[in-house]
């Protein structure tokens, strides 16, 4: 695979590991809701800034007012937002109940498995033994990860858990749906109508809170949404997204097997989360697998 492309997927991982730790700050804190507004209006802003520099160096650009006149595509983009508005409450939600460490690896572990499911059932996907095998060996790293043997059936299955099942769903099914939305539409176009779309899908949960009391926001919240916002929503989305068209969501996906190592090692960093062997082995595995999946035959 392009080299370049293999680097656009490590940086953006690597933000994304450390998106982990802001969001368990975040999710400790009384904003959560204020917190998901802002996160997707600051992305939406960036993205446009960045759409409008496209624009201006393109001479055959047809306008985005053309993306509206296409019924399935418009659905399709609205059904991107509500995944991803579905992943943020997910993402939240999960981490006020767990450990960020494991929180990310419950999500990057199942995310590609879930996406491989997704491309084969959207996108009638055939994928070799090599790359089984790669899934599978990424999944036993995660399992490793996880250490399921410390904890009781109970525990395993404990809504916190669930949630962060349900937001590795959601987070794949982002992922197809870009990959299959930037066929006929810009990565910046994609990205910035998704967000966009996304800041009103939260209105039903902003309504009654005082959102522009600048006030009552601490440096924390600030520090920790504008980097979800920039670096891992901006940055590491656009970088991934644009690896996902050329790549395909499903080997893009892959990539996501490394971000559990990177979670428990910023989780040790910043939270004290202490990381143990299972860390070194889970995260070499993770490593292996996606050197499988995406090496050359």
């Amino acid at each position: 695979m392009n080299k370049k492309f293999s680097l656009y997927m490590f940086i953006a991982i690597t933000l994304w590991a450390g998106s982990w730790v802001s969001g368990k700050l975040i999710s400790g804190g009384e904003f959560q809701s204020q917190f998901i507004f802002w996160r997707f209006a600051i992305t939406s802003v960036c993205y446009l800034a960045i759409h409008q520099i496209s624009v201006r160096n393109s001479k055959e650009y047809l306008g985005i007012g053309r993306i509206f006149k296409n019924p399935a595509l418009t659905g399709l983009i609205i059904l991107s937002a509500i995944a991803l508005v579905g992943y943020n409450i997910m993402f939240i939600l999960g981490l006020k109940s767990g450990l960020a460490g494991k929180g990310g690896v419950i999500v990057t572990t199942l995310n590609p498995l879930i996406g491989f499911i997704l491309g084969t059932l959207l996108y009638r996907n055939k994928f070799s033994t090599r790359i089984w095998l790669g899934m599978i060996l990424g999944l036993l790293g995660g399992i490793i990860l996880i250490e399921p043997w410390k904890y009781s059936l109970s525990q395993l299955i404990d809504g916190g858990n669930l949630i962060f099942v349900a937001a590795a769903g959601f987070w794949a099914l982002i992922t197809a749906l870009g990959h299959k939305i930037q066929k006929d539409v810009s990565l910046w176009e994609f990205n910035l109508l998704t967000y966009t779309i996304a800041i009103f899908l939260t209105i039903p949960f902003i309504w009654n809170k005082d959102i522009f009391n600048m006030q009552q926001y601490t440096a924390g919240f600030w520090i920790n949404t504008l980097y979800l916002a920039v670096m891992a929503g901006t940055i590491a989305g656009g970088m991934y997204f644009y690896a996902s068209k050329v790549i395909g969501s499903a080997r893009a996906g892959s990539f996501t097997f490394i971000v559990p190592g990177m979670a428990l090692l910023f989780s040790f960093i910043f939270l004290k989360e202490i990381p143990q062997l299972t860390t070194v082995v889970g995260g070499a595995l993770a490593v292996t697998a996606v050197y499988i999946i995406n090496r050359k035959k």
